[in-house]
């Protein structure tokens, strides 16, 4: 399947409301704004920068309602089993191109009623958000969005005072009511972070030296005329150099970092050199991890590109090659992640002899995971206490547990300091797993750079299938038996989107995250850890449990 989106009809539900607040049904999104438009849910967000300074936005001029009025940063409505906190994360993204790095409901109880001039009738519970985003640069949406500004808050105060008519009802009812209690609920400042901006580089550097090595040993045992795999002129270590490089979120070495800084490991600390060694393997590792994963999983793209087998695939294809092309690409795609792993190892053959061991059981780990994923999804058995277990082993150790460890170490870190790390990174790794879980099945393909619903197609073992298992009926519970099988049917997928939605799955699972987000915060607060460490621990357990991709 490409990497295209499955558009499913509960994507533009509203959720209607009794005059206590209670959901009492769905109704088309376009379809509900009329004359008379019944109660329903609704939010709004204003965003800050780091500088303090709020979004505004001017609505675009085609827009049904209140055309080209000034506005807060952004509004919408959230879908059926989906959270507030995730609908605002999801809209400010499609909207405007931003992500979140913190949400936090400010006005939870807001309700407001408005008229447009056309008659159209705003009716709405609408809570309202407060929202911190790292990127000062939005790429609106032109049909939602005509113009947006970044102002201080005390002259939107005044602006939307002064000048009523330019504003929306909505935001001129809020911004009075905001501006009592904005300056203590947003966030204190985030921590100085030049320092994860020189770890990352200093990795970048480690990664480059270590594929120009890698690369001049290759040639040592090719003979003959240069091959090119993908159209790019690669042989696998440049393969394997451009697409490690190209980007993605750096989860495990941005961890590893903060594992390091929050046991008081500095720029000058002697420990520094491991703590960078341990995240540029851990980086190839996770490389490793990628390619495996989609060939085994036979998905087609990967961060918004043709997965690895693919692109060998299709250049076989284009170039006429000899033999079955998904053959070809399925073993280039093997000796690439093959020929990873071999290079995280050579890396991580530099760091101290404790440091490596807990290496090594880190790899092992990963590859247990990823054999119980295999065969638990062989044996149709979806137990939850089993998922949790599966997606500990192979996304939450090694993505968030492990990395804090391998940091902690390479700043000498106490006892307590290292158990409490251990504290709040089972509680990050379990918020990482599931958020993955929820992207899985509903990740929109054009954000996630994967096809939607794929954890579904491939019946994995998750605590959504657990959920569901329990909580799914009629032909529902038969499309998810399916799933995985060779009698799976095309539509199942969307019909277990919807269905999961509807049953309270997506909600629950939700509710666990903001569990453990908050569990892992209240370690924090307690801690024997540094104050920037601890700043920067917080703010990633927000990011990680919050993202959309």
């Amino acid at each position: 399947m490409s990497a295209e989106r499955v558009i499913s009809p509960m994507d533009d539900l509203v959720i209607l409301l009794d005059d206590s607040g209670e959901p009492i049904g769905t109704r088309d999104r376009v379809a509900v704004h009329t004359t008379e438009t019944p109660l329903h849910l609704a939010f709004s967000a204003y965003i800050f920068d780091a500088a303090g300074r709020v979004l505004v936005t001017r609505r675009a001029i085609d827009k049904k309602t209140w055309p080209g009025v000034w506005t807060n940063s952004c509004c919408g409505h959230p879908r059926p089993g989906e959270s507030l906190d995730g609908a605002v994360r999801r809209r400010v993204f499609e909207e405007l191109g931003l992500e979140l790095s913190w949400v936090k409901p400010a006005l939870p109880d807001f309700r407001y009623r408005a008229v447009d001039a056309s008659g159209i009738v705003e009716n709405e519970i609408c809570p309202v958000f407060i929202a911190v985003t790292n990127n000062p640069h939005p790429d609106p949406d032109p049909d939602e969005v005509m113009e947006y500004d970044w102002i201080d808050w005390p002259d939107l105060v005044r602006a939307s005072t002064s000048a009523r008519a330019v504003f929306s009802p909505w935001c001129v009812l809020q911004i009075p009511d905001l501006d009592r209690v904005v300056e203590n609920t947003l966030p204190p400042p985030s921590p100085e972070d030049s320092d994860l901006v020189e770890t990352q580089h200093d990795i970048d550097e480690l990664l480059s030296a270590a594929t120009g090595t890698l690369t001049s040993i290759w040639s040592r045992y090719i003979s003959g005329p240069p091959v090119d795999l993908t159209g790019h002129s690669d042989d696998l270590p440049q393969w394997m150099e451009r697409l490690m490089l190209r980007g993605g979120k750096r989860f495990r070495s941005i961890m590893a970092h903060w594992g390091f800084a929050s046991c008081g490991g500095t720029q000058v600390s002697p420990g520094r050199e491991h703590m960078v060694r341990s995240a540029a393997a851990l980086e190839t590792l996770h490389f490793f991890a990628l390619v495996h994963d989609d060939v085994m999983d036979e998905s087609t793209s990967r961060r918004g590109l043709p997965s690895a087998h693919v692109q060998v695939t299709r250049h076989h294809v284009a170039t006429d090659g000899h033999g079955e092309p998904t053959v070809h690409g399925r073993n280039l795609a093997i000796l690439l992640g093959d020929l990873a792993h071999t290079e995280a190892d050579r890396i991580a053959a530099g760091l101290p002899s404790a440091m490596h061991e807990y290496w090594y059981e880190l790899s092992i780990e990963l590859i247990a995971g990823q054999r119980a994923d295999l065969t638990q999804a062989a044996s149709a058995e979806r137990d939850f206490k089993q998922a949790e277990h599966i997606a500990r082993l192979k996304s939450g150790s090694y993505t968030i547990e492990r990395p804090l460890q391998l940091g902690a170490m390479a700043a000498w870190a106490t006892t307590e300091q290292r158990d409490a790390l251990a504290r709040y990174g089972r509680h990050c790794g379990t918020a990482f797993a599931l958020r993955d879980d929820i992207l899985g099945v509903w990740g929109d393909p054009e954000v996630t750079g994967k096809p939607a619903g794929d954890d579904l197609r491939n019946g994995k073992v998750t605590a959504i299938l657990a959920l569901g298992e329990k909580a799914l009926r009629g032909r529902a519970a038969k499309a998810l038996a399916r799933v995985g099988a060779p009698d799976a049917r095309l539509g199942d997928i969307t019909i277990l989107q919807e269905a999961l939605c509807v049953a309270g799955v997506r909600d629950q699972v939700e509710q666990m995250i903001s569990d453990e987000v908050e569990q892992a915060q209240e370690v924090l607060a307690g801690s024997p850890l540094t104050k920037n460490g601890v700043a920067g621990l917080s703010a990633m357990v927000e990011r990680v449990a919050w993202r959309n991709s």
